[in-house]
């Protein structure tokens, strides 16, 4: 059967087929510069903050750990964590399984977690997320 099909396909080519392909071919193009955008034109949100932070030699959001003192995270000296915003989250290494574990905080509330047995509060930072 494919050997028939194979044979009726020249048979199949018409002067009106033929004629129907474009001799020349269109190209498309975005820009006449041939540019390609610099990262800080096509970022939005969290990432165009961080940029627009850079530029202006400013850190929009600290990475950095928070290594407490040994006397930190309890309930009456809980571990502070810099934060510009309403509420942030946090996350640790949890001791048993070493996988990190993620919670979120918010402003004036003090957070246990029982996990590690240590508190934490927001400690109110201007600039930084």
């Amino acid at each position: 059967m494919l050997s028939t099909i194979a044979k009726s396909v020249p048979r199949m080519m018409t002067k009106a087929t033929v004629s129907a392909v474009p001799k020349s071919f269109a190209v498309r193009q975005f820009s006449s510069e041939f540019t390609i955008p610099e990262d800080s034109v096509q970022q939005y949100g969290r990432r165009k903050e961080e940029i627009d932070a850079a530029a202006k030699g400013e850190e929009a959001f600290n990475r950095d750990p928070i290594v407490p003192h040994d006397d930190q995270g309890t309930k009456e000296n809980p571990i502070m964590v810099p934060s510009g915003a309403h509420s942030r989250t946090v996350g640790f290494e949890d001791p048993a399984t070493h996988y990190l574990a993620w919670f979120n905080m918010t402003k004036g509330a003090l957070h246990y977690v029982p996990s590690i047995g240590l508190y934490f509060k927001i400690e109110e930072r201007v600039n930084h997320h």
